[in-house]
């Protein structure tokens, strides 16, 4: 089991029974990677008909989302968020299954949640692509991971 597996599953034995878990993608700006994240995450999690969301934040927020990431998000056939870029509250540590910092460093009241893990691999200096092939990998297995504990706790029935 990976470590994200690992922190993903220990989180969902301390959310309250039927509660559906929620996924908080944090990076730098609160304008690319974790917009990415969350827009696939959500997609994914739909698609397999997993009871989760995602939301995006960030650590030091943009004023806007970034054009490239909506762009590239619209071409993909994704549905493209809205609103602005926000910091990582208490209350979003708090109703958190699980927090996931891409590339940046979270505030200590995220980070002594034990509810936090770490993608360091996405790239934020080689364009879209790069970003969301690294970003949708992880995804992928979080998804997968969140699947697989659903079934063990008798909770999925597929």
């Amino acid at each position: 089991m990976t470590i994200h597996a690992s922190l993903f599953a220990l989180s969902l034995l301390l959310q309250p029974a039927g509660a559906d878990p929620t996924v908080v993608f944090v990076c730098e700006h609160g304008a690319a990677k974790s917009v990415i994240a969350t827009a696939y995450f959500n997609k994914i999690a739909a698609e397999q008909g997993l009871r989760a969301h995602a939301v995006y934040r960030g650590v030091n927020p943009d004023p806007a989302l970034s054009a490239t990431a909506l762009k590239g998000l619209r071409d993909d056939g994704l549905t493209v968020p809205t609103g602005n870029p926000s910091t990582i509250t208490p209350n979003d540590v708090e109703a958190a299954s699980v927090i996931f910092a891409i590339g940046c460093t979270l505030p200590k009241h995220a980070t002594a949640s034990g509810k936090t893990n770490s993608w360091e691999d996405v790239p934020g200096d080689k364009g879209y692509a790069a970003m969301r092939d690294a970003i949708t990998k992880h995804v992928e297995r979080l998804v997968d991971d969140l699947l697989k504990k659903r079934r063990t706790q008798g909770k999925d029935p597929h």
